[in-house]
């Protein structure tokens, strides 16, 4: 049997990124970077933090890495635009952040620009449960979204602001959950609060966007309220050049927001699934975390989903006018086409009257030089023949001459028509004929 080239690859693929452990208690520091065409590589950053802790680096082309650096477990994930990276250390009561374990500047060096940053503190069930008091002291305020997860096994607090030292605070409280399942739970919430950052990327291009719809969906009603009169074929060319202005920068605004909005509502639905992962149980009085996500996450979506369908509705709106208006030229065009093939074929008629006059006196004319060769080789075959003075009887010869002459011309218009059908068809054809071969008619 041959194996298929792909099959090591996609088999390793839904085992490429497995869950990390948690012990508590922990902390936990995750940082989410975008990247550019332009940034270096992150992988030569985590392969040089390897080698710093001997341990083994990733291959080549990883889209994933996970090692056990000292006293943290460090993770490393690779996504199309942005790649994460997640340092653990367990079984701490310091009060000591895990990325300060990593060497010192290593993380400044990482490419790209810091999205998220969150610090989360996983505290044990054994510990006295947090009060309100006390969480208003960790946090700094009482404006938070707690939840109890995992069938009430853990309770997970966060506000989702973003603190003076740079980073968003999350706190877990392990209530009986394993290493496995609480490890799990950790990466659900900070998904969803770099799921949530990703797809907010597009708000700001969404309000951008919003601004320049307006006045575009303003000069669209006002060239189709042009449509409605008939002012002529040069007022018509004014609105189709409006039109095809309008549908520029519509174009111009869909390629440039399609594959924000489209990644927008794909992180969008990735927030949605992990919440729904979380199992959440209210927890206190707090809002849920999903609950503090609808209220003032959803909003900012729906905007962005809102613009583009405004910008899909104009698209289609501007398609439609463009071709009720260039439908509307072509049939004036061809109005004007059958009026000026209608005079070209008057005049044509006119020519072949005026040529079959000229005929009539060429044979006249043909006759009268014909007549007077004729006359004179007659006349001297008559004295050459009979003796001088004998004559020959020149009105004999006018008949037959004009005759010969009619009938040879005729005879040569004959042989033309035979020889060139085309002629006579292209002088009989009418202006429907003419129109519908014709480059402007050929949609007709």
């Amino acid at each position: 049997m041959q194996d298929h080239e792909f099959r090591h690859i996609l088999n390793d693929e839904i085992h490429g990124r497995p869950g990390l452990t948690v012990t508590a208690p922990a902390r936990i520091t995750h940082l989410a970077f975008t990247l550019t065409k332009d940034d270096s590589d992150p992988l030569l950053q985590v392969t040089k933090l390897c080698d710093a802790f001997g341990v083994k680096p990733p291959v080549e082309g990883a889209r994933h890495h996970s090692a056990e650096l000292a006293s943290v477990l460090f993770k490393y994930e690779r996504h199309g635009e942005f790649y994460r990276i997640s340092v653990t250390a367990q079984n701490t009561r310091k009060k000591q952040e895990a990325i300060s374990l990593l060497p010192l500047g290593w993380i400044d060096e990482l490419p790209g620009k810091r999205l998220v940053a969150i610090h989360t503190e996983v505290i044990s069930g054994d510990m006295k449960p947090p009060t309100p008091q006390f969480l208003k002291k960790y946090f700094g305020h009482e404006d938070l979204a707690g939840s109890r997860v995992s069938h009430g096994r853990a309770t997970v607090w966060t506000d989702f602001k973003i603190g003076d030292d740079g980073y968003t605070r999350m706190l877990i409280l392990d209530q009986g959950l394993t290493p496995l399942s609480l490890g799990r739970v950790s990466r659900r919430i900070h998904e969803i609060e770099t799921y949530r950052m990703m797809a907010l990327l597009a708000f700001p291009l969404a309000l951008d966007l919003q601004r320049r719809l307006g006045p575009l969906e303003k000069s669209l009603a006002e060239t189709i309220e042009g449509m409605l009169s008939t002012q002529g074929i040069e007022e018509d060319a004014r609105l189709l050049a409006s039109l095809s202005t309008t549908a520029r920068d519509v174009e111009e605004m869909s390629n440039r927001s399609s594959f924000r909005f489209a990644a927008a509502r794909a992180y969008s639905a990735l927030v949605a699934k992990r919440v729904a992962e979380l199992g959440e149980e209210r927890a206190i009085n707090y809002q849920r975390i999903g609950v503090f996500l609808d209220r003032r996450f959803s909003p900012a979506m729906t905007t962005c989903f809102a613009v583009a369908e405004r910008i899909a509705d104009l698209a289609r709106r501007s398609e439609r006018a463009s071709n009720l208006l260039r439908t509307r030229v072509d049939i004036a065009l061809e109005g004007q086409n059958q009026q000026l093939l209608r005079s070209m074929e008057a005049r044509t008629r006119q020519q072949l009257m005026l040529q079959e006059t000229v005929e009539g006196i060429s044979v006249v004319a043909i006759s009268y030089y014909l007549f007077n060769i004729v006359a004179i080789f007659a006349n001297g075959a008559a004295e050459h023949f009979f003796g001088e003075g004998v004559g020959f009887p020149d009105w004999a010869l006018v008949p037959v001459i004009f005759l010969c002459v009619w009938w040879g011309i005729r005879r040569l218009k004959r042989r033309i028509r035979k020889s060139h059908p085309e002629v006579q068809t292209t002088a009989r054809t009418s202006p429907k004929v003419i129109i519908a071969a014709s480059p402007l008619g050929e949609s007709k």
